[in-house]
């Protein structure tokens, strides 16, 4: 199973995070709104409390800093999550809307699920996960292509999760370049890079992104990006738990407006330059200026490089310069090869 099938400009996938805030109602909308932007597909994060953490006490177990400042990561999870009751009829109701869902599952009962349930297209491994071998292992045997975010990993712990995954069955992998901060600030990108993870790792490269804007998403694009993945609100409410550094509906159909037309600007390796003969026609030629009569020189002064393009290139200037005519030219004349005594 391939995922891009040769696609000529990036998917963009729609993440919709715990931005539900708790509404089933609210997730469905999430969902309307990816689909009306224009996103390909739409995910969703599999996971419980106690598949991601335990319930410690110590101050390791409370965030310090940034968006959940505060919370437990029991906590968190527990506000955040997306009820596993929602997934199939969350499933059903993207593709009325003609748009895919799938979903980052976290522990391997939430891939166990996620087949029973919605049977995804493709799975992602988020930042965090990549190091979750069990659960690399599980999606591998899935035989479905994967998208893995590579945040906080190093390049060898990358390449440990690539064979893992390779190992039991995974056709095809495409990693996210990614910046695990929430939001996340455009000096920290380093977009230079992106491009050097087909090199090192012979896997196509997309973008995981936690900014403010479509900047990134543009100059990603730009990169060579083959997949765009962004959080989309509703709002910027509280129980929007990723709102923070989620794009607001009509914010998130402009990304996918600019990412478009980048990938339209930039075009496809490989292909010749289309030139359109309309706007060809208006180049300079070789055209009769003052008539001729069978017989005369062809001078400076009875032809001349002039628009529009129909005659002979004016690279042949100087070939035809001094030849004679062969039949009569009216003003205006396309000069043609054969127009001219070649034998002189």
């Amino acid at each position: 199973m391939r995922f891009f099938r040769n696609k000529k400009q990036p998917l963009i996938i729609a993440e919709i995070s715990g931005n539900h805030g708790g509404s089933f109602e609210k997730a469905k909308a999430l969902i309307l709104e990816s689909a009306k932007a224009g996103a390909d597909y739409v995910k969703l994060q599999t996971y419980k409390p106690e598949t991601v953490t335990v319930e410690g006490k110590d101050s390791r177990f409370k965030i310090q800093s940034g968006l959940w400042k505060g919370y437990r990561l029991h906590d968190l999870y527990a506000k955040a999550m997306t009820p596993w009751e929602w997934h199939k009829p969350l499933s059903k109701y993207a593709q009325e809307l003609g748009i895919s869902l799938f979903s980052s599952p976290f522990d391997e009962s939430a891939v166990r699920f996620l087949e029973e349930e919605i049977n995804p297209s493709v799975y992602k491994v988020a930042s965090f996960e990549l190091n979750h071998f069990p659960l690399l292992k599980k999606i591998g045997e899935t035989r479905k292509p994967v998208i893995a975010s590579r945040g906080v990993s190093s390049d060898d712990s990358v390449q440990k999760a690539i064979d893992c995954l390779s190992s039991c069955g995974c056709p095809e992998i495409i990693l996210l370049h990614c910046v695990s901060n929430y939001p996340a600030e455009l000096d920290d990108f380093y977009l230079r890079e992106m491009p050097q993870i087909q090199d090192k790792f012979q896997t196509r490269f997309g973008l995981s992104d936690h900014s403010s804007g479509h900047l990134v998403a543009v100059i990603a694009t730009s990169l060579g990006a083959s997949v765009i993945e962004k959080h989309i609100t509703l709002d910027r409410e509280k129980e929007s738990i990723d709102g923070g550094f989620s794009m607001l509906p009509g914010e998130f159909a402009e990304m996918v407006r600019a990412v478009r037309s980048t990938s339209k600007i930039l075009g496809h390796a490989g292909r010749s330059k289309k030139v359109s003969k309309e706007s060809a026609f208006f180049k300079r030629s070789i055209l009769v200026c003052r008539a001729v009569k069978a017989g005369d020189e062809l001078t400076e002064g009875n032809i001349r490089i002039a628009r529009p393009g129909d005659g002979l290139c004016p690279s042949y200037w100087d070939h035809v310069l001094g030849k004679r005519a062969v039949r009569a030219l009216d003003v205006g004349h396309p000069l043609k090869i054969t127009d001219i005594n070649n034998t002189d």
